[in-house]
């Protein structure tokens, strides 16, 4: 499970994940978890919202109304909540929350019961389906289970002055409660200048680096073309680079798996189970 958080100023926490889910080498859960309200669907998938294609009302929110009793979270909870993205048949969507005020109806318990949920889910094969989490911009209400149970905590920031100054509070208090090993950046629309400069400025890795491109970065944040992903584009090849790397890390690969297509996602592929 990848989560990533941002501090002021939109530095494209958002944008990045969809691209990265795209991205990615096997089946993945892409959950859109920020308590003031989803971007993931109303913006890549926005046209399959439009047409019905995707339900607003299958995600978090309905989620946590489901398990409201339950004492622990059973990734198998979650089969009928996850939505296949349309534009990346492997990307599972947990949709987010409509208004921020629904925050309230999910509680504490709720993202707990998330979090172990999407932290034991797996492929029928037997093998863990990945998680990728946005969490949004960092809060009082940022819900902390899903950044404690995360295997790397990602923190969105670009490489201006404005975002490196607004990531270095944030990175200074989760410090506080994750481990170096799994504390890095999210270096968005950038160059290898600016991923130099911002790692130098905040004294972090970068775990993904996104490079600098507004015609796929609109794709993925407001669904241009459809939401259709380009064929050629410098911010594809930069996150399809970080989703191997990131992917091999937690997963061992054969080099036939590697020139392998992600598989499609969907309920009927995917089954709930521990780890």
């Amino acid at each position: 499970m990848i989560t990533i958080v941002s501090g002021k100023g939109a530095p494209g926490a958002t944008t990045t994940l969809a691209a990265l889910a795209a991205a990615w080498p096997a089946p993945v859960l892409l959950a859109d978890c920020d308590p003031a309200g989803g971007d993931l669907a109303a913006g890549w998938l926005g046209q399959w919202v439009v047409d019905g294609t995707i339900r607003t009302d299958l995600g978090v929110l309905s989620h946590a109304t489901a398990t409201r009793h339950a004492m622990a979270g059973d990734p198998a909870t979650l089969l009928d909540h996850v939505q296949q993205a349309p534009a990346a048949r492997h990307v599972g969507l947990l949709a987010g929350l409509n208004v921020p005020g629904q925050h309230a109806a999910v509680g504490t318990a709720g993202w707990t019961r998330l979090t172990a949920a999407l932290a034991a889910f797996k492929t029928t094969s037997g093998h863990p389906a990945d998680a990728l989490v946005d969490v949004g911009r960092y809060s009082a209400l940022t819900p902390w289970p899903l950044l404690l149970a995360a295997d790397l905590v990602l923190v969105a920031v670009r490489p201006t002055q404005r975002h490196i100054l607004a990531a270095r509070p944030l990175l200074a208090e989760l410090a506080e409660r994750i481990v170096p090993q799994r504390l890095g950046l999210a270096v968005c629309a950038t160059t290898p200048a600016g991923s130099r400069e911002v790692r130098a400025a905040l004294g972090r890795e970068a775990g993904v680096q996104v490079a600098a491109d507004a015609r796929a970065a609109a794709v993925f944040s407001d669904g241009a073309d459809g939401g259709t992903l380009p064929r050629r584009s410098p911010l594809l090849r930069s996150v399809r680079r970080a989703a191997r790397r990131l992917h091999g890390t937690y997963h061992q690969y054969t080099p036939a798996e590697l020139r392998t297509p992600a598989a499609p996602v969907s309920p009927s592929v995917l089954t709930g189970g521990a780890r």
